[in-house]
């Protein structure tokens, strides 16, 4: 399994501008733009990454598949504002945490790595580019894994 990074007393978007031409944390969100067959493929990989993952899609069902979404394109869209991928880690794991009452979205560092690293691999791989070489690396054995898995 991948380990990425975890910035977990970290705040999201805390890093401080010193210019204009830096990314800004406050900018708005965009989601990737994906098709059906995109999004299918991510819920198909994330729960074949995380067997976690898996039995929370068959016990929570439609609210499962929405947040597993949610959070990768989530993740695209912070990594995506230029602030680096552990403010990226950290503002999922923040709007998970919040949102988890109503998700149940299983909060492990485990879970939300598989739910990045399928997301970079389905739904956003253009910003694989934006990972240091060696989580980049990772993240295409991961790829290759789930490529040899049968189904």
């Amino acid at each position: 399994m991948v380990t990425l990074v975890a910035a977990a007393g970290g705040q999201a978007g805390s890093a401080a501008t010193t210019s204009s031409s830096e990314p800004s944390s406050s900018a708005p969100l965009s989601a990737p733009k994906t098709s059906v067959a995109q999004d299918g493929e991510f819920l198909t990989k994330v729960t074949e990454a995380d067997s976690a993952l898996a039995t929370y899609e068959q016990k929570r069902g439609k609210v499962a598949l929405r947040a597993l979404l949610t959070d990768g394109s989530a993740f695209c869209a912070f990594l995506q504002r230029g602030t680096g991928i552990d403010n990226a880690l950290a503002a999922v794991a923040i709007g998970a945490r919040g949102e988890e009452a109503r998700t149940h979205l299983p909060l492990s560092v485990t879970t939300f790595n598989s739910i990045e690293a399928v997301a970079l691999l389905t739904l956003c791989p253009d910003d694989l580019k934006l990972l240091p070489a060696s989580d980049r690396s990772k993240i295409r054995k991961l790829g290759n894994a789930l490529a040899q898995r049968p189904g």
